[in-house]
């Protein structure tokens, strides 16, 4: 990894900011506070994108995406976060987006990629089960084929806006005879078949962004599968790798940083700003240093995927570890720095996809900056569980560093 500064990444950073200052609507500006912006806003910002040519910042040229390197993709979300711009749908973009353009038939990159790069078409994802979280392998739902359908019968949970998603891409069990790894295979299947039943899972951070999914008899056509009947474990792993980098969520966390930065201007106690605190300055800084370190190994297990090294993963795992846990540890400071404010700040209305509670009648610290904060805190205690738990990348990175 080469962290020199590209010449050109200026240029770029201002082509991005033009763009955004061009084309980014004002009553869409700011509604990136969240987690995920609501689907009105997700949509109507993927269409832009797209209209421009950038519907797929993620994806090689071949595949229809923008093509840019991995210090560009970076720059890009970082300056859609500092925009305020609505946020993409990871699950499609991020997630499936490559699974498809590395394993799909032509019949199903014709079918599914159009619509997510014109927002026609959002997705979750099936992966976790009633005690098949960390341990993925053992997953229960089956899969019996019948002539040209597969009948899925089973329980996912935490289901990721399954409410809000127009399809789901999950695992699911074919052949119960074989080793357990060896009997997955990976579905796409539309939110609306017969048999699917959505339940919300209502989490402490007041919002609604979790569900339940019942399968009872749901009829999926077999060429729905991905990579062939058996080959889920193969394109899990591909999958997961990326999801590994993506859940370190480095705009997220240079967003926090902003926030910080804000109260530590505004916000006034015993007479005087926050940064004037020396116990506040030096934990503010701890924090940017250990941001500037997740940025740079961003770029590097970013920099390793373009090249296909085999390091990718172990850092992938890292990078899990670190940004989580990075997140809940600024987003448990931003509350603690507001003080008696954030004991009041929750979620305003439609933030997650949910319904929080709003308290616009109290003062805030700040214009904007109060409401959210505690919301997102509760909600980051999950970060280091979801998308594999931080003990499972321990163990990741044990086996493969060490070859134990």
């Amino acid at each position: 990894m080469d962290f020199r500064p590209d010449t050109g990444l200026d240029a770029f950073r201002q082509q991005v900011r033009a763009f955004l200052r061009e084309n980014l609507p004002a009553e869409l500006a700011g509604s990136q506070h969240g987690v995920r912006s609501p689907r009105a806003d997700l949509v109507r910002w993927q269409r832009i994108l797209n209209q421009h040519g950038w519907g797929a910042p993620y994806w090689t040229a071949d595949h229809g995406g923008t093509g840019w390197t991995a210090q560009q993709r970076l720059v890009f979300d970082e300056e859609c976060a500092a925009a305020g711009a609505p946020t993409q749908d990871v699950f499609g973009q991020r997630l499936l987006g490559p699974v498809l353009n590395h394993f799909g038939t032509a019949a199903q990159k014709a079918e599914h990629l159009p619509p997510i790069f014109n927002g026609d078409r959002l997705w979750c994802q099936g992966f976790s089960e009633p005690g098949s979280g960390s341990d993925l392998a053992s997953l229960r739902m089956q899969a019996v084929r019948e002539g040209d359908h597969y009948v899925v019968n089973g329980q996912k949970i935490w289901t990721s806006y399954a409410h809000q998603a127009d399809w789901i891409f999950m695992l699911v069990r074919t052949d119960a005879s074989v080793k357990k790894q060896a009997g997955i295979s990976f579905l796409l299947a539309d939110m609306k078949t017969p048999g699917i039943t959505v339940r919300p899972i209502l989490t402490i951070d007041g919002c609604h962004h979790l569900n339940e999914t019942f399968f009872d008899n749901v009829r999926v056509r077999v060429v729905n599968c991905v990579g062939g009947e058996g080959a889920g474990w193969a394109v899990t792993k591909f999958l997961l790798n990326n999801e590994h980098a993506a859940t370190a969520d480095l705009p997220t966390l240079v967003r926090f940083r902003r926030q910080l930065r804000k109260l530590a201007t505004t916000l006034v106690v015993d007479g005087k700003p926050l940064i004037e605190r020396p116990e506040f300055a030096q934990r503010l800084a701890r924090l940017e240093a250990e941001l500037q370190a997740i940025g740079m190994l961003v770029q590097r297990v970013a920099a390793m995927e373009e090249d296909h090294s085999p390091g990718a993963h172990v850092l992938g795992s890292m990078l899990k570890i670190r940004g989580t846990e990075l997140q809940q540890r600024m987003s448990e400071f931003l509350v603690e720095s507001l003080g008696h404010y954030g004991a009041y700040a929750y979620a305003e209305a439609d933030a997650h996809g949910g319904s929080g509670a709003t308290y616009d009648a109290l003062p805030m610290p700040a214009p904007g900056l109060g409401p959210g904060i505690a919301s997102e805190m509760f909600f980051r205690r999950a970060s280091t569980i979801y998308g594999g738990t931080s003990e499972v990348q321990r163990g990741i990175i044990a086996k493969l560093m060490f070859q134990l």
